[in-house]
């Protein structure tokens, strides 16, 4: 996925209160300024609304949709509101939102389906009401581990997984292992293997290593941590099955 200043003029053209704003930052163009919208969801109510928001836009190539701050203290950061520890907005799970981005990637679509759904939750939450008006993703690794199931087709965190592994490898090399679908034959013999190759186009494999990185990161950080001398005990163990 490639941005060029051309992508960055089509989203001020179509919000002509975002600029764009020196930044030390390299290859990065930041896009400031009110973010204005109005929606009116099926069954929620009508809300026009702006916040003031940063978009860093990384120029050139890039494997994540830009990050996005609100700049105007509206939103209190935590989990609660969506708002990771860096300030980003949590606007969805990587591969969701390179997804939304197209190929190629369009900002203008990026703010009306990911930026301004989330500042109309925002809005809605000031306004008193509980929860998200939109189906809400679980937090951390859970959450991440429903959204990739869900966009594969398939049930359960471990499949998701295996299915997220194939997509690393070349097709040639994929069709040889065994299915993620749960039928017990090659993916090269199941209709599965439509769908997979279908989610390739327009990713690198190296998207999905990155992904699944994320993802064993994730698991790491949710394990118990050991106390150094229970550390050493499952260190020598592990050792000894090694040797065995």
């Amino acid at each position: 996925m490639r941005f060029t200043q051309a992508h960055i003029d089509e989203l001020l053209d179509a919000w002509p209160l975002l600029r764009r704003q020196p930044t030390t930052k390299r290859d990065v163009c930041s896009v400031v300024g009110l973010l204005d919208f109005s929606m009116e969801p099926a069954g929620l109510p009508k809300i026009e609304d702006s916040y003031r928001i940063q978009i860093d836009v990384p120029l050139g190539r890039t494997t994540f949709a830009p990050p996005v701050y609100e700049r105007g203290g509206r939103i209190p950061q935590g989990n609660d509101n969506h708002v990771n520890s860096d300030g980003t907005l949590c606007l969805g799970s990587p591969w969701t939102l390179r997804l939304k981005l197209g190929n190629p990637p369009n900002l203008v679509r990026y703010a009306e389906e990911c930026i301004a759904p989330f500042l109309y939750a925002a809005t809605w939450r000031e306004q008193g009401n509980q929860g998200f008006p939109f189906s809400e993703l679980s937090h951390g690794l859970v959450g991440l581990e429903e959204d990739y199931a869900s966009i594969l087709g398939l049930s359960g965190r471990r499949s998701a997984i295996e299915a997220i592994k194939l997509l690393r490898l070349r097709p040639r090399l994929a069709n040889k292992r065994a299915c993620p679908c749960g039928c017990g034959r090659r993916l090269g013999l199941c209709n599965y293997r439509v769908i997979l190759n279908g989610l390739r186009s327009g990713l690198p494999r190296s998207f999905f290593s990155i992904v699944l990185e994320q993802i064993n990161d994730g698991r790491a950080l949710e394990r118990p941590k050991l106390s150094p001398r229970r550390h050493r005990l499952a260190n020598n163990h592990s050792k000894k099955l090694s040797r065995a």
